[in-house]
């Protein structure tokens, strides 16, 4: 299992997973688009990097609840 992985992936099941590109209007995500984009862009540096999954070079998927779980961490909750 790599780093960027969610701990979880053994047993997480595909319906925890969105497409990044899609994600911005998922219901989860509390944050603006601009908010997701700038999360995205420095996960290696905010602890959210094990939210992403990587398909392809430019293709990404969120991990659900490890991502709401990095913005609970994040914000104190």
């Amino acid at each position: 299992m790599s780093q960027n992985e969610p701990a979880s992936t053994a047993s997480a099941s595909l319906g925890e997973y969105c497409p990044k590109n899609k994600f911005s209007q998922h219901p989860d995500n509390p944050l603006k688009e601009s908010e997701f984009n700038w999360l995205f862009k420095n996960r290696d540096y905010n602890g959210f990097a094990k939210a992403f999954v990587k398909v392809t070079s430019r293709n990404f998927l969120v991990h659900i609840p490890t991502f709401v779980q990095c913005l609970a961490d994040r914000r104190g909750a």
